[in-house]
């Protein structure tokens, strides 16, 4: 069992915890946070350094990302990967994943999550609770899929990327890099990169 740092110490970082938890993989898990040391506790797992000071810390433990924003999580993850840290996927034990899909590293997939066969998960992504993604999908580096959302067979996610809580999409289409995806939205046709899409079905109403 190894040691687990996690860097961001909000609500998705807890959830992360929680995670690393239940996968009993880890004898210790702890955060760093630019909070502390205002903070030194996030619930039940210690705060014991700000963020910055992830270097101190990459010889002893493993680190995962709890940072919400794709590009700001990306940046971290090519740091921290350069820098031969260990960046494993955090994956609930009520998550099903299938044995014939791939995934990278640094990603997080929580419970009731679903990944079909022959779907292919870049790094540093985030499978949110009961979000799936179906067969043969493949999703770039830095994508979030929020709670709730389901992507149809065949979907190719660009990087940065994001689906709102409850949104979908229809098969065999592409997400262009940095699209966002609104709550409740579902996709029917391509997007293009660096755009917000919202309604259903889902059309673009501003660029980002």
């Amino acid at each position: 069992m190894s040691k687990l740092l996690i860097i961001g110490a909000g609500g998705h970082g807890r959830v992360i915890a929680d995670c690393a938890e239940a996968s009993r993989q880890y004898c210790e898990i702890a955060f760093l946070d630019d909070s502390y040391p205002e903070r030194e506790q996030n619930l039940a797992w210690p705060i014991i350094e700000k963020s910055s000071t992830w270097k101190s810390f990459k010889d002893e433990y493993s680190f995962a990302l709890a940072i919400g924003n794709n590009q700001a999580r990306l940046a971290l993850y090519r740091a921290l990967d350069e820098a031969n840290v260990h960046l494993p996927n955090i994956i609930h034990p009520a998550a099903i994943i299938s044995s014939h899909s791939e995934l990278g590293k640094g990603n997080v997939v929580f419970a009731n999550a679903v990944i079909n066969p022959g779907s292919k998960i870049g790094n540093a992504c985030i499978i949110n609770t009961s979000a799936s993604v179906d067969h043969d999908c493949q999703l770039a580096d830095a994508v979030h899929i929020s709670p709730g959302a389901h992507l149809a067979g065949s979907v190719k996610v660009g990087q940065c990327s994001w689906f709102g809580v409850s949104s979908s999409s229809v098969q065999a289409i592409c997400i262009a890099d940095n699209t966002q995806i609104g709550a409740g939205a579902a996709v029917t046709k391509d997007t293009e990169a660096n755009g917000l899409y919202v309604g259903v079905p889902a059309r673009r109403i501003k660029d980002i």
